[in-house]
């Protein structure tokens, strides 16, 4: 008993010697240096945006009135056209022929006035010769009115010849007309945007055979819109646009057509915009034929937006940092909405869709639904290694 006694009071011992309170080892906050973003409700313009299309205000397709072979090719596209300039022929053989066989026609009607006239005038002379006779009453009324009803049925004839000499002479002249068609050419100084036909084919009357635009002169933006929209444009209206390959960055257009039908098999409108003489920050010359978007004006709301660069994701979940009163820095974890490219004209701020600007570089802003208010202050440092419970330099207190 005197053995346990002793080795209970040595545990005891040794148990009261283990749990003596160690120093607590104190750390203090780093102190990090980081832009600081303040957050603001703030109006909006939400749009919804529409592939369009840049094409030439004066764009013409040239199509053919005759139907034959095209027997020569004059121009490539993308070459530069002068007014007046061959693009390509048509045969006109058959217009060769056709003229021909007028042109026998016509001598024909001609030779046959010509006789005719002869007769007529012998018919004459014979009617007024025994109009005298008939004064004298050497030959009877009879013989007289046969004599005047052979001149004026000759007389008649004439006059159909000669009708027949002009009609053919008008088919003729239409055919000359219409040989001017053969040569299909440039009606102004432009660009051949497309040839329909190469040499070798045949067209008929009608078929498109090359678009010509009008080189130096404007371009539009042409979209099909959804009809929700047509009360919301007007001619004249500024709204937004994008053209990717021209500008990387949203610039502002003008409505210049509404064209109130709507087709009933996609329940949309076509939009026409001009675009600006100068479009900024661009890099290169519009085109016909490249892709584009218009931004249409929706509705204005109120959103909290925060630059996407001042969020990060943690696993799943947007997080971010804010700057309490003491300068600490303060993790965040937020729910936003969608992510939009935010343009400033006007007085106003107008929200796109940023999807439709991939790698053009320009601040994406979130809609912050959840996490944070207005007035908050976020450290914004992309790419640094922030962490909660830092110390923002300049502002610890």
């Amino acid at each position: 008993m005197r053995k346990i006694s002793l080795l209970s009071l040595l545990v005891a011992v040794l148990v009261a010697g283990c749990s003596g309170d160690k120093p607590r080892q104190t750390t203090r906050p780093r102190s990090v240096s980081a832009p600081v973003q303040a957050v603001e409700r703030r109006p909006v313009v939400e749009c919804r945006s529409f592939p369009a299309e840049v094409e030439s205000e004066q764009s013409v397709t040239l199509a053919s009135k005759l139907t034959g072979t095209v027997e020569a090719v004059s121009a490539r596209e993308g070459d530069s056209l002068r007014a007046g300039q061959p693009i390509l022929r048509i045969d006109d053989k058959d217009l060769t022929s056709q003229e021909q066989g007028l042109a026998a026609s016509r001598e024909q009607a001609t030779r046959e006035k010509q006789a005719l006239a002869a007769r007529a005038t012998l018919a004459r002379t014979t009617m007024e010769r025994l109009g005298r006779l008939l004064g004298q009453r050497a030959i009877s009324q009879e013989d007289f009115d046969k004599a005047k009803a052979e001149y004026e049925a000759l007389t008649r004839q004439v006059e159909a010849a000669a009708a027949q000499e002009a009609a053919t002479t008008a088919k003729i002249g239409e055919l000359a007309a219409l040989r001017t068609y053969a040569a299909i050419t440039a009606p102004f100084d432009g660009i051949l945007a497309k040839r329909y036909v190469d040499q070798g084919a045949f067209v008929t009357a009608g078929s498109p055979l090359a678009l010509v635009d009008r080189s130096g002169g404007g371009f539009e933006l042409t979209a099909q819109v959804d009809e929700s929209l047509l009360g919301g444009l007007r001619q004249g209206q500024t709204i937004l646009a994008a053209v990717p390959a021209l500008a990387r960055e949203p610039f502002a257009v003008t409505v210049s057509a509404v064209v109130g039908r709507v087709d009933p098999a996609s329940r949309t409108f076509k939009l026409k915009c001009t675009l600006p003489a100068t479009v900024p920050a661009a890099l290169g010359q519009p085109r016909a034929g490249m892709f584009g978007r218009v931004f249409v004006p929706a509705r204005t709301a109120e959103k909290l937006l925060v630059p996407e660069a001042c969020l990060e994701r943690r696993g799943d979940l947007p997080t971010a940092l804010a700057v309490d009163a003491g300068g600490v820095l303060r993790l965040r974890v937020v729910k936003t909405g969608a992510v939009f490219l935010a343009a400033q004209f006007g007085g106003q701020t107008y929200l796109t869709d940023s999807q439709a600007f991939e790698g053009a570089g320009g601040e994406r802003y979130a809609d912050v639904l959840s996490g944070l208010s207005a007035g908050d202050r976020l450290a914004c440092a992309p790419g640094a290694a922030l962490r909660d419970g830092d110390s923002l330099a300049g502002e610890a207190k």
